[in-house]
């Protein structure tokens, strides 16, 4: 997970705020499971919190019912993901009205990731995420070059990538950069962001490079929600078993 960190939260009384506020702010919450491999996702929102019986309620969004109902078939637990909040969780399953509701006791620790609203996942070596834009350095005479890149890691909140030195002259901070064409996972769409932060990274015995570069950090200035949904979802997609082992 990059330089992410996840943190325990096992009061119980910041656990039911965080499932109060999902509640209020009617959330977009994923119930996720791995089977022999394969990886189902669906979406439900937290409909009731029970203070007194320690459990809250859960219904699938419209269209989603089976995909829940599948999922939890022969179940005592259930997985979930609240991407607005970054918080992770098991919660058992104490009574089911499927398809419609279920009926879930508190956790006894949620994970939270740190330091950031959004998960940030490393794809710089699995060549997941690639991105094309163009780009104007101003000097004797402006100069304009295309960058097709492979994401060093990105999030739903901003991506990096990897610059040469000669390749960095043409960035700078808070610089602009209009309509990058991002592809994810086979799909593709546009953003436009802005330079937050550029790094020198020198050669060492973890990150296998051969000679220094400069990783471009960039924010989205615009993001569509459409786009910011399917990162969303593929950055829990790939780091399902991670999450699974908390």
């Amino acid at each position: 997970m990059s330089d992410q960190q996840l943190q325990k939260i096992h009061d119980h009384a910041v656990i039911m705020k965080l499932l109060m506020g999902a509640k209020e702010s009617q959330l977009e919450v994923f119930v996720w499971r791995l089977v022999g491999g394969s990886k189902y996702l669906a979406k439900v929102r937290v409909e009731a919190i029970r203070k007194q019986r320690s459990d809250f309620i859960v219904v699938p969004l419209d269209g989603q019912e089976e995909m829940v109902q599948e999922m939890l078939v022969g179940q005592s637990f259930i997985d979930l993901y609240i991407p607005d909040s970054a918080l992770l969780f098991r919660a058992s399953i104490r009574q089911t009205d499927a398809p419609s509701r279920y009926f879930l006791a508190f956790p006894d620790f949620v994970a939270q990731v740190e330091r950031r609203k959004s998960l940030r996942l490393q794809v710089y070596e699995s060549d997941g995420v690639k991105i094309n834009f163009s780009k104007m350095m101003v000097a004797i005479r402006p100069l304009t070059q295309q960058f097709n890149k492979s994401c060093f890691d990105i999030s739903s909140g901003g991506f990096s990538f990897m610059a040469s030195r000669m390749e960095s002259k043409f960035f700078k901070i808070n610089d602009p950069i209009r309509t990058i064409e991002f592809e994810v996972d086979g799909k593709k769409f546009y953003a436009n962001a802005e330079v937050a932060l550029i790094k020198e990274i020198e050669p060492d015995e973890f990150n296998g490079l051969t000679y220094k570069v400069w990783r471009v950090c960039c924010r989205f200035s615009h993001i569509d929600m459409n786009a910011k949904k399917h990162l969303d979802i593929y950055i829990l997609e790939k780091i399902k078993e991670e999450l699974n082992a908390i």
